[in-house]
């Protein structure tokens, strides 16, 4: 048996910083989680699923449906949980070299350029993309 991606309580730790970023679907949580980690960590239904209920038991996120899946949304109490373990968090994100909870300043940015490419020349958002990935990649 190989050994575990996430130490005890990491899972949900992480659940909770992507939920703070936005409300989403379990299956959006998979996809942000896959994201993240790519081949290192594979999410399933049967690990995400539970760990959501229970956090939703603990009060610390809420769903609500929306259409045929339920939205999961970051509570007070998930916040402030999420904020009273941030250096298990910081541990967490030193030892895998994530960045798992960003400034939501960053969130809403990329959201502004991705609509902004959308609404511009495909090759000139292209070109503009590319320089300001290397530009953020060059501050490593």
């Amino acid at each position: 048996m190989g050994t575990r991606f996430f130490r005890h309580g990491e899972l949900a730790l992480v659940v909770l910083a992507l939920l703070e970023r936005r409300p989403m679907h379990g299956y959006q949580l998979i996809a942000e989680l896959e994201a993240l980690f790519g081949d290192a960590y594979e999410p399933s239904t049967g690990t995400i699923y539970p760990a959501v209920r229970a956090l939703a038991e603990e009060g610390l996120v809420s769903g609500s449906d929306e259409g045929r899946r339920a939205v999961y949304s970051l509570t007070a109490v998930g916040r402030r949980a999420l904020d009273k373990r941030a250096e298990q968090l910081a541990a967490l994100e030193l030892r895998t070299g994530t960045r798992i909870r960003r400034r939501a300043e960053i969130d809403r940015l990329l959201v502004r350029a991705r609509e902004a490419a959308a609404r511009v020349d495909e090759e000139k958002a292209l070109v503009v993309l590319t320089r300001a990935v290397e530009e953020l990649e060059a501050l490593r």
